[in-house]
């Protein structure tokens, strides 16, 4: 078969590039608006790409080796006549032709010398529009991402193909993470800190199946499962910042800006759902074996203090028994106050102002490390409530029995005189921003993998990994299709 040569791709290159200048000298004569010229001169610069790319795989040949190669015991036969791939780069749809080695006619085809010369991928879409497709997909919903791509550059996707991709992808981030060397941190920054927390997904029909993981949230719905918990976990460095309790009081509560306060360096987020329901299969388990691994790599010595700070959930605090025993557990101190404000709207319903003076007492002591007195005062008060609707009584019972479980982790004094982090802030803003903003979107409902697949690329992605990752992940798929990397 006749194909264009790779000096005719040139050749028409050359027109096409001279096409530009006639285009640029003809508007510059016309005065026509910069955008104008801008759009046009992009549809012809993919244009003119498009046929350079042709070039460059016209230049790469048929691939003829002969009419049989040997491979091991055994010899393949060429085709009796090229083959036709397709491969979809930014440019657009091109055809490559090539001959194609296999055992026998009808059999699995083993080398294509061209494919290996070009280093294509495994499936049709370019690394670079896969790239860029799924950029847009783990910052957007899959159908916003499609329709940017296309309004860029006029190359139409499915949603259906974007998800496909997102868990090919998926596919090497957890290897990707494990081959990361380890952040540097400054000798300033002695704390080591872990934090980890859960949120919600909605869950397709097709998983909704009962979870040991399953949103709290939902413990009255009648559909077990139709949200199941991921969990993100978060590792960083930062160095020790002593306060003293009035400090954070009057940061409360008289609006005096605080001190400028270090910020959390060489931070890495990670996230699991529960993929089985078993042992260390469970999404938070999982994310604490990532938490205690990450941990190792920083501090192999021991030589940082470590602190874990959570919320209240009760079996994320035994998994940090488990995995992270030697560190210094902290119960985060804004889920602290809003217990504080939930029973102060019970205690002074009415007044406002003498609910915050309440409020204010309260945390008082907490910061001070007065835990003790805060749930001798409340317990008085439990006696008292007789009198108060059971939705009431519940939530101060709750309140009670939180305080209660986790004293051991409200010694805010001492850790605020050791220069600790009090809040966790961070697992609250991944949960929010790596899985809410993205999962969670107005009519959205996954299936349980491309969620799992969506939360990992995400995570590497919001961690400034994705040029990396993307990187590796070609190598990878290159030695798989080649053996050799790419």
């Amino acid at each position: 078969m006749s194909l264009p040569t790779q000096d005719q791709w040139i050749r028409k290159a050359q027109q096409q590039f001279q096409e530009l200048i006639d285009y640029l000298i003809t508007h510059s004569q016309q005065q026509t608006r910069i955008d104008r010229v801008e759009r046009g001169l992009f549809s012809l610069l993919l244009a003119l790409g498009r046929t350079l790319l042709e070039a460059f795989i016209a230049g790469a040949g048929l691939g003829d080796a002969g009419l049989r190669i040997p491979s091991g015991d055994r010899t393949l036969k060429r085709s009796q006549k090229p083959r036709r791939r397709w491969y979809r780069s930014i440019f657009g749809k091109l055809a490559i032709w090539r001959w194609v080695y296999a055992p026998g006619s009808k059999k699995k085809i083993e080398h294509v010398p061209t494919d290996a010369r070009l280093g294509l991928p495994r499936g049709e879409y370019s690394y670079v529009l896969e790239d860029w497709l799924e950029r847009l997909c783990v910052t957007e919903a899959f159908a916003e991402g499609v329709d940017g791509l296309a309004s860029l550059l006029g190359i139409k996707a499915s949603v259906r193909t974007a998800e496909e991709l997102n868990r090919q992808m998926a596919e090497f981030a957890e290897a990707f993470r494990f081959e990361q060397p380890a952040p540097s941190a400054d000798e300033a920054e002695t704390i080591l800190v872990a934090t980890a927390d859960g949120t919600s997904v909605p869950i397709r029909a097709v998983d909704r199946r009962p979870s040991p993981e399953r949103d709290e949230s939902q413990a009255g719905d009648h559909r077990p499962g139709t949200t199941r918990r991921a969990y993100v976990g978060a590792v960083y460095s930062i160095a020790p910042f002593v306060r003293q309790p009035q400090d954070v009081w009057d940061e409360l509560f008289r609006d005096q800006a605080a001190p400028r306060r270090p910020q959390p360096q060489s931070k890495r987020l990670w996230t699991e759902m529960a993929e089985t329901e078993t042992g260390n299969n469970t999404g938070s388990a999982r994310v604490f074996v990532e938490l205690a691994w990450d941990v190792s790599r920083r501090d192999p010595e021991r030589q940082k203090t470590l602190v874990c700070l959570m919320d209240g959930e009760q079996k994320l605090w035994d998994l940090q028994q488990s995995w992270l025993g030697r560190s210094v557990p902290i119960l985060d101190f804004f889920h602290v106050l809003k217990r504080v404000r939930d029973v102060s709207k019970l205690v002074e319903p009415d007044v406002v102002p003498r609910r915050e003076v309440w409020v204010s007492e309260q945390v008082r002591d907490l910061l001070e490390g007065r835990i003790e007195t805060v749930l001798r005062r409340w317990r008085r008060l439990r006696r008292l409530t007789k009198t108060w609707p059971k939705s009431s009584r519940d939530t101060l019972a709750s309140a009670l029995g939180y305080f209660s479980n986790n004293r051991h982790r409200m010694r805010y004094d001492v850790y605020l005189a050791q220069g600790y982090p009090i809040g966790s802030g961070v697992a609250e803003g991944a949960c929010r921003h790596l899985v809410k903003d993205r999962l969670d979107g107005t009519g959205m409902h996954w299936r349980l993998a491309g969620a799992r697949a969506m939360l990992k690329t995400r995570a590497l992605y919001l961690n400034g990994e994705w040029d990396e990752f993307v990187e590796y992940r070609i190598q990878q798929e290159q030695q798989s299709l080649y053996h050799t990397a790419a």
